[in-house]
C-alpha cells in the first residue's frame, strides 16, 4: 500500500505565493528575529516558516515593494548582485568629475581622450597602461558617473556666461530704442541668411539592435546648397524672399533659368552661394525698399541684423540709412539669443522644407532609382510653398520675437486695461482680436478717460 505523504511533503512545508505587502512583513519580522534573539536568517527563516532561499532572493532585490516582473528580473540579475571590484579611476573620481564640469561651464568639448590624458597626467600607474586599457577604464568611468556624448545645441565663440550677459545689455539697450510713438511693429525687421542643402539625409535611422553596418541613402552631391535670406516683421508679417544659387552673377542661370521661376521671390546667383555685398544691395533695391516705402511719415523703420561681414558694410549700411531706415546690429555670438529668426523661425522653416525633401526623396529616388539631387528648380519651389506656409502662421513669427526678448511689444497694461465682452479676461484679449484692434481701443480708452491712460498708450 502506497505511504500518504501530507501536503508540502515531508518536510511540511508548502510552495506558496507573497505579494509585495507579504514579503515586507516577513522581512521586517525576520530582521526582528535577528536582532532580538541573535539567530541567524536561517533560523529566522525556520522560524517563520518560510524558505531560507526566498529572504536571500526577497534581499538581494534590495525593494520588496517592486512587483513588476521584468524590473525584478533585471534588478535580480547576478551581475548586478555585486557592484565588482573598485575601478581603476576610483582614487581620481572627484578630480575628474570636477575637470569635466569646470570644461563644460567654459564650453568646452571633452570627450573619453581627454579624460584618458588627463588621468594619465595625475597618476603614474595609469600611464603605464596600454591605450586600449586607458580608454576602457574611462568608459567604465563614465557609465559609472552617467556621462554620455550629447549633441551640442548652441555654439559660440566664447563663454556662455559672456554671452548671456552681452546678450541681455544688447537687449537692454534695445529695449527704449523700440519704444515710442515713432515706431510701429510692422517696420521692426529682422534679416537674415539661413543655407538650404540640396540633401537633408539624416545622419540617424531606426535598425535593429546590434547590427553592424547601418544603410543610409544619399545623392551624389551632399554638399550643394542655398542660401535664403528671410525678413520677418515684429507684427509677424514675413517678406519675399532672396534666394541665392552657385553660379555666375551675370551667367547662364541667371539670365535664362532663374527668369522662369515664380516672381513672389527674388533669385540671384554668387559663385559660392553666399551672401555678398551684390546680393546684400539687391536684397535692400528688392525687398526693403518697396516695404518700408510704405511707412507712414512719423514713423521710423528699424532694421536689426548680426554682425556678418556684409551686413556691416559702409555701402550696405549706407544703402539702407538713405532709405530712412535706422540699422541696429547684434553683437558677434548673440545671434542664438538676441535675433529672431535664429530662436524661432529658421526650425520650422527648415523642418516644412525637409518634409517635401523626404517626399521628393521617395517618389525620386526610390521608386525612379536616382540619386541625382534635386534641380534648382525644386528646391526653390520647396522654399516658396515652405513660405506660403509659415507666412500664414504668424504666430510663429510672432513668438520668435517674444521668445528672443522682445516681449514688450504687446504691454500686458494694454491687454488689462481693455473690457473685454462676454468675460474674456484681458490675458485671452489678444486672442479674441487682433494687435491692430487692442492698440485702436487702449486710444479710444484714452480719449474717453481724458488721458488718464495715456502713460499705457505711450508704452506701445
Amino acid at each position: 500500500m502506497p505511504r500518504a505523504v501530507q501536503p508540502g511533503g515531508i518536510s511540511g512545508k508548502r510552495r506558496a505565493r507573497y505579494t509585495a505587502r507579504r514579503r515586507v512583513a516577513l522581512l521586517a519580522s525576520a530582521r526582528r528575529i535577528q536582532e532580538e534573539e541573535g539567530l541567524s536568517l536561517r533560523a529566522a527563516a525556520d522560524r517563520l516558516g518560510v524558505s531560507h532561499s526566498l529572504f536571500v532572493r526577497w534581499q538581494q532585490l534590495g525593494d520588496a515593494s517592486v512587483v513588476d516582473p521584468l524590473v525584478a528580473l533585471l534588478r535580480g540579475k547576478k551581475k548586478s548582485s555585486h557592484p565588482g571590484p573598485i575601478g581603476q579611476l576610483k582614487p581620481l573620481e572627484d578630480a575628474l568629475l570636477r575637470y569635466v564640469f569646470e570644461q563644460r561651464e567654459q564650453g568646452i568639448n571633452v570627450e573619453t581622450f581627454d579624460l584618458a590624458v588627463k588621468a594619465s597626467t595625475m597618476c603614474p600607474v595609469f600611464n603605464a597602461k596600454t591605450f586600449i586599457a586607458k580608454i576602457s577604464a574611462v568608459k567604465r568611468f563614465t557609465q559609472a558617473n552617467s556621462l554620455v556624448y550629447r549633441m551640442g545645441t548652441h555654439e559660440s565663440q566664447r563663454r556662455p556666461e559672456d554671452v548671456a550677459r552681452e546678450a541681455a545689455d544688447f537687449m537692454s539697450l534695445m529695449r527704449p530704442i523700440l519704444e515710442g510713438p515713432h515706431r510701429d511693429r510692422r517696420y521692426v525687421l529682422n534679416m537674415d541668411q539661413t543655407p538650404i542643402y540640396f540633401s537633408m539625409a539624416k545622419k540617424r535611422t531606426l535598425d535593429i539592435v546590434a547590427k553592424k553596418t547601418i544603410y543610409i541613402r544619399t545623392l551624389t552631391n551632399d554638399t550643394k546648397r542655398a542660401t535664403v535670406a528671410v525678413t520677418i516683421a515684429a507684427d509677424g508679417t514675413l517678406l519675399p524672399s532672396t534666394m541665392v544659387f552657385k553660379g555666375k552673377r551675370d551667367g547662364r542661370i541667371a539670365k535664362t533659368e532663374l527668369q522662369t521661376f515664380s516672381t513672389i521671390h527674388f533669385y540671384k546667383c554668387q559663385e559660392n552661394a553666399w551672401m555678398d555685398e551684390h546680393v546684400m544691395l539687391s536684397w535692400v533695391d528688392d525687398v526693403l525698399r518697396p516695404y518700408v516705402e510704405s511707412a507712414p511719415e512719423n514713423i521710423i523703420p528699424l532694421l536689426i541684423l548680426d554682425s556678418y561681414r556684409c551686413h556691416m558694410m559702409p555701402s550696405v549700411v549706407m544703402r539702407i540709412e538713405e532709405l530712412g531706415v535706422e540699422v541696429r546690429h547684434i553683437p558677434g555670438g548673440c545671434t542664438s539669443l538676441c535675433q529672431p529668426i535664429d530662436v524661432g523661425f529658421n526650425k520650422p522653416f527648415k523642418d516644412r522644407i525637409r518634409r517635401q525633401w523626404v517626399t521628393w526623396m521617395i517618389s525620386e529616388g526610390i521608386i525612379h532609382g536616382t540619386t541625382s539631387p534635386p534641380t534648382r528648380r525644386d528646391v526653390a519651389g520647396w522654399i516658396e510653398r515652405a513660405m506660403a506656409d509659415m507666412k500664414e502662421n504668424t504666430t510663429i513669427i510672432s513668438n520668435a520675437w517674444k521668445k528672443s526678448g522682445y516681449e514688450w511689444f504687446v504691454p500686458d497694461e494694454i491687454v488689462k486695461n481693455i473690457d473685454a465682452p462676454n468675460g474674456i479676461d484681458g490675458e485671452e484679449m489678444m486672442e479674441w482680436v487682433g494687435v491692430d484692434e487692442i492698440v485702436d481701443e487702449a486710444l479710444a480708452e484714452v480719449d474717453r478717460n481724458d488721458g488718464s491712460t495715456m502713460g499705457a498708450a505711450n508704452e506701445y
